[in-house]
């Protein structure tokens, strides 16, 4: 859900991308932020695990234009992928409005891939999400490395809801924009369409504000932002959906921020929170070890009583 501020007059969005570990995750947000104008991104915020980070920055979309009065920002996430980090995962994962799925191309890989898109859907469910609705793109990464799956067969596996999806080398930098651009536009217009006044009832149930036709724009979105200093394409402009007049959007903006009592918390975790779960995961981690080293401890033990016992028959078995 996206979370409104009335004293900022922003609107931020959250922007989660998933998959299996080491898929390339971390290195698509790095390489937007390295290509992104400065203007237009804040800095890179990263937590880092043994193996996995998770790591966020915020990005603003300057000329997509406005919804009922309040501008319009993202805030993109990475989610560590190892099968021990479920519980931050599904931390990171709360309020998403986006999910960008990245897929590791490589056909050792598609095994992990399907666990990783079985593990959205259940984080999804976890959080109140809906897998079939929330705006998606999926990204065939790691286009750049030899023994890949077929794309026919990565989409027969992965994409069930035949959502857009693009090739892609975070490595490179090779469709990495055009996948932010692409789910950027696509959150927009599920905002635009009917997420603020969703957000509304919900984060404020004291507000009078009536559920409108659609949240709409107060001016159409007009294009997506060049993310990078290099010529884009152009990317046609998302067709406003009816909407209520100019008049109402402002009211229905003014009872909103009028009934807000205070701007509250985004819900999106801060660094220390990851922090904190990710210290939570290695303590577990930690606690598996030691009882998985005991086990082991105690079974080399029995294991070395059976071999004296062994040796102890053979030996009476030879004196006879």
């Amino acid at each position: 859900m996206a979370y409104f501020s009335p004293a900022t007059k922003e609107i931020t969005a959250k922007i989660v991308y998933y998959g299996p570990g080491m898929c390339g995750k971390t290195t698509n947000l790095q390489k937007v932020h390295q290509l992104m104008k400065q203007e237009m991104r804040g800095d890179l915020v990263s937590v880092a695990t043994e193996t996995d980070r998770t790591i966020y920055f915020d990005f603003l979309p300057m000329k997509l234009g406005k919804i009922a009065g309040f501008d319009f920002v993202t805030r993109c996430f990475t989610v560590p992928g190892q099968p021990y980090y479920a519980e931050t995962r599904r931390m990171v994962l709360q309020g998403a409005d986006g999910v960008v799925f990245v897929a590791d191309s490589q056909r050792f890989m598609m095994d992990q891939n399907r666990d990783s898109m079985l593990d959205l859907k259940k984080n999804l469910k976890a959080n109140n999400l809906d897998f079939a609705t929330i705006p998606m793109v999926i990204q065939y990464n790691k286009q750049d490395m030899k023994d890949l799956s077929a794309i026919e067969d990565l989409e027969a596996a992965l994409n069930e809801r035949r959502v857009p999806h693009f090739r892609s080398s975070a490595y490179t930098g090779q469709g990495v924009v055009e996948t932010l651009k692409h789910i950027t536009l696509a959150v927009f217009k599920h905002v635009r369409d009917g997420g603020l006044a969703g957000r509304a009832a919900a984060t404020h149930p004291r507000a009078q504000a009536p559920a409108a036709q659609n949240a709409a724009a107060s001016r159409p979105a007009i294009s997506l932002p060049e993310l990078s200093q290099a010529r884009a394409a152009p990317v046609p402009a998302p067709v406003p959906a009816p909407m209520a007049s100019a008049g109402a959007l402002e009211a229905q903006a003014a009872r909103i921020a009028q009934n807000a009592t205070q701007a509250e918390a985004a819900p999106m975790p801060s660094k220390e929170a990851i922090a904190s779960q990710e210290f939570q995961n290695l303590a577990v981690l930690h606690h598996k070890l030691v009882e998985r080293v005991a086990t082991l401890e105690t079974d080399n033990t029995k294991l070395k009583r059976d071999i004296q016992d062994i040796k102890a028959i053979i030996g009476k078995k030879l004196m006879k």
